[in-house]
């Protein structure tokens, strides 16, 4: 997969993947699970997730026969004010850094 760029607010900026990072803040989903909560297609539900994981926000887990997804980003659960989340964010995905 190819790696963030570093244009991560770009990512958030369409509105099912913002719904599904929503979701996954509550608890980890398959994706399964977000296409009945959200009412869209399978498809396009894995589409919003690649986007999702190359920016590292989400991460996934085999459950059973599936996969369960769950928020990653560090950096949006320190307590920071956003424009420091966002910039320690980016300098990792710029970097390469999956942490």
């Amino acid at each position: 997969m190819k790696q963030c760029d570093g244009s991560c607010l770009s990512v958030l900026g369409n509105d099912l993947r913002m719904s599904i990072f929503k979701l996954l803040s509550k608890n980890p989903q398959t994706v399964q699970e977000m296409c009945a909560t959200l009412g869209k297609e399978q498809s396009a539900v894995s589409h919003a997730l690649i986007q999702l994981k190359k920016c590292h926000f989400v991460e996934s887990k085999v459950k059973g026969k599936e996969r369960e997804y769950f928020l990653k980003a560090e950096a949006f659960t320190k307590k920071k004010n956003i424009f420091e989340m966002i910039e320690e964010h980016e300098k990792k995905c710029k970097a390469g850094g999956r942490k």
